[in-house]
C-alpha cells in the first residue's frame, strides 16, 4: 500500500494585484500532488471572515506567505488581514514559507503602496518576515512557481507534517469528502460577503404566487420532411409554476478548473427547451422546439431563482438542495395546468 503523503498548503497574498502569481503558487501546489486552499475570490476583510480564515489554516500543514508591493488593507488596530494570517499561522506552529518579491522597484505603481504610511507599513513587515523564515525571492510568476515547488520540496523534508495518507477506498473517499465540505464553506463566504458601498433601496422580490406573463416567441423545424411552425404567444403564470419548466429545461454542464468546479450554461438552449415547456402546458399539440423565451425573460427568471435562494450564481451545479427539493414537490403536486393561463388565445401551428 502507498505512504506517499499529500499536503494542505495555504496561500496567502494581497489580492487584486497578485492574481497571476496566486494562480502560479496554486499550480505549483497542484503539480506537487497537494492541495491548495486559499481565498480566490475575496481577501480577508473583516474580523467574521478572518474567524473563518482561522479555521481553514488550523487544517492546513503548510503556509506560503506572497509579498510584493502592497500591504493590504489595515484592520480597526492598524494591522492587514494578510499579516494577521501569517501571525496566527505562525501562533499555530505551521511551517512558513515566505515568497518576497526580489525586485521591488520593477513592481508597476498601480501595484504598489501609493502613501508614505501604507509604504512604511509594508517596510516593517518585510522587515519582520526576513527574519529566520525559509525564504525565497522571485521577480516574475514563472519565477514564483518554481521557488514555491522547491520550498516545498525542503520543508517536506526538513519539517515533516501530518498531511493525508492513502488508505483504502473508504478512507480516500472520506479525505476527499472534507476537502470538498471545506470548499463548500469558502464558496458560502463568497457568496456571503458580497456589500453595497452606499446602501440602495432595493426593489422588493415578488411573492412567490405573483402572477408574471411571459412572452412566447415562434419557431419552425422540420417534421417528417415538412416544415413546422408555431405563432406568437403571451400565457400568464407565477414565478414558482414557471420554476419546475425552468428547472428541468435549463441546458447546464459542470467543469473542473484547477479542481474548482463551476457550471456553465447554454443559454439559447435553455430558452428553447423552456419556451417549449412552458407553452407544452396550456397547448393541445407537440410544443417541442417551437417556442422560446428572449434572453431577458431567461435572466429575469434566473435572477428571481437566485434571490428567492432557488439556485446559486456560482458553483458545482446552479441549483440549491432548496430549489431541487421544490422542483421534486411541484412534481408530486402536479401543480401546472391550474397555474396557468393563455393571454391571447393563440397557441397554435401557422397555416
Amino acid at each position: 500500500m502507498s505512504t506517499d503523503k499529500r499536503f494542505s498548503i495555504f496561500i496567502s497574498s494581497t489580492f487584486e494585484d497578485l492574481k497571476e502569481e496566486r494562480q502560479a503558487v496554486q499550480d505549483a501546489v497542484l503539480s506537487a500532488g497537494d492541495f491548495p486552499v486559499q481565498m480566490e475570490s475575496f481577501p480577508a476583510a473583516d474580523q467574521d471572515q478572518f474567524e473563518f480564515i482561522k479555521t481553514l489554516i488550523d487544517k492546513c500543514d503548510y503556509y506560503v506567505l506572497i509579498v510584493a508591493g502592497r500591504y493590504g488593507t489595515p484592520a480597526a488596530d492598524g494591522i492587514s488581514y494578510t499579516e494577521k494570517e501569517y501571525h496566527y499561522a505562525r501562533s499555530r506552529d505551521i511551517p512558513v514559507l515566505v515568497m518576497l518579491h526580489g525586485d521591488p522597484g520593477s513592481i508597476p505603481a498601480a501595484k504598489t503602496e501609493s502613501t508614505d504610511e501604507g509604504k512604511a507599513r509594508l517596510s516593517k513587515f518585510i522587515q519582520e518576515i526576513q527574519n529566520g523564515r525559509l525564504r525565497k525571492t522571485w521577480t516574475t510568476a514563472g519565477d514564483l512557481k518554481h521557488a514555491v515547488r522547491e520550498a516545498l520540496d525542503n520543508v517536506k523534508a526538513t519539517r515533516p507534517a501530518v498531511g493525508w495518507v492513502r488508505g483504502d477506498t473508504t478512507a480516500s473517499a472520506a479525505i476527499l469528502n472534507e476537502i470538498n465540505e471545506v470548499r463548500k464553506e469558502n464558496a458560502k463566504f463568497r457568496d456571503a460577503i458580497g456589500h453595497l458601498e452606499i446602501e440602495l433601496a432595493l426593489p422588493p422580490v415578488p411573492e412567490p404566487d405573483t402572477p408574471l406573463e411571459i412572452d412566447l416567441m415562434p419557431r419552425s423545424k422540420q417534421e417528417y420532411g415538412s416544415p413546422v411552425s408555431s405563432t406568437y404567444a403571451r400565457i400568464r403564470c407565477t414565478w414558482i409554476s414557471a420554476f419546475p419548466s425552468f428547472y428541468s429545461n435549463l441546458d447546464w454542464r459542470t467543469y473542473d478548473y484547477s479542481d474548482e468546479y463551476y457550471y456553465s450554461i447554454d443559454v439559447d438552449a435553455s430558452c428553447m427547451a423552456i419556451g417549449s415547456s412552458l407553452a407544452a402546458e396550456l397547448a393541445t399539440f407537440d410544443t417541442s422546439g417551437l417556442y422560446k423565451i428572449t434572453p431577458n425573460t431567461f435572466e429575469r427568471l434566473k435572477s428571481y431563482f437566485i434571490e428567492t435562494g432557488l439556485m446559486v450564481t456560482s458553483g458545482e451545479s446552479p441549483f440549491t438542495e432548496s430549489g431541487n427539493r421544490a422542483a421534486r414537490r411541484h412534481r408530486i403536486a402536479d401543480a401546472g395546468k391550474h397555474a396557468f393561463e393563455e393571454r391571447l388565445k393563440n397557441l397554435r401551428l401557422s397555416a
